[in-house]
């Protein structure tokens, strides 16, 4: 290439881009190319943001803003996805549904931007301890899911350990106390069902009587920190 124009596109945002035309002769580019190029150059220019423009509002579509993960339409595909290939090859599947505990005394307590900080941190924790193979969206508010590969039992009882460690960690992170937990309800492929609803539906399920165990054990402390002592009868 012996010749080169180059004009910038600038959209309303700023500069988008460069439209560059090149030629093998030599002084190829008149005046009058560069006045035909820069007609055109607002109309490129504002194709390029309307694609843009249309690319983030399908990314925003499919991920959580807060946390950067895959909401729930693209767990729905994952999941149906995961069921087809365990129907044609064989395998197992696991849903795990993850819940905070106190997560709303957090906010309560220290303003919804430390919890959404606590939120974002489990993100990470969830995003880092995945596998090859193992997929993790947020469902909304404090619910997270987990869809995972022929884990055994032992290994998936090690994980969800792993699980409470790390948010444990993450709330006292940003509280400096321990003041959020988990509660994680699991269901597997095919014992627990044999599609997506069914299978977070029973995880759901489980994972709400994991919680309620939860809250009844927390009271039971509450109360037994609270009891006075018995009088004694001294002789």
């Amino acid at each position: 290439m012996r010749s080169a124009m180059a004009v910038p596109l600038e959209g309303v945002a700023g500069l988008v881009g460069t439209l560059t035309l090149y030629h093998s002769r030599r002084d190829a580019f008149t005046s009058d190319h560069l006045r035909i190029v820069q007609a055109i150059s607002s109309k490129i220019c504002l194709t390029i943001e309307n694609a843009n423009r249309y690319q983030t509002a399908q990314e925003l579509a499919l991920t959580d803003e807060l946390t950067g993960l895959p909401n729930v339409r693209p767990l729905f595909v994952h999941l149906n996805q995961e069921l087809a290939r365990c129907r044609s090859c064989g395998g197992a599947l696991t849903v795990l549904v993850l819940d905070l505990n106190r997560f709303k005394e957090v906010n309560d307590r220290f303003g919804h931007l430390e919890g959404n900080r606590v939120l974002s941190l489990v993100a990470q924790g969830l995003k880092s301890g995945c596998r090859t193979g193992d997929f993790v969206a947020r469902m909304g508010g404090d619910e997270f899911v987990l869809v995972l590969r022929d884990v055994p039992p032992q290994a998936l009882e090690r994980r969800k350990q792993d699980l409470s460690d790390m948010v444990i960690a993450a709330g006292r992170a940003v509280c400096n106390e321990d003041i959020v937990s988990i509660s994680v309800g699991d269901a597997s492929y095919p014992q627990d069902g044999s599609d997506a609803e069914r299978l977070l539906a029973a995880a759901d399920k489980r994972m709400y009587q994991v919680k309620q165990q939860h809250h009844t054990e927390a009271r039971w402390s509450l109360l037994m920190r609270n009891q006075h002592p018995l009088p004694t009868l001294v002789q």
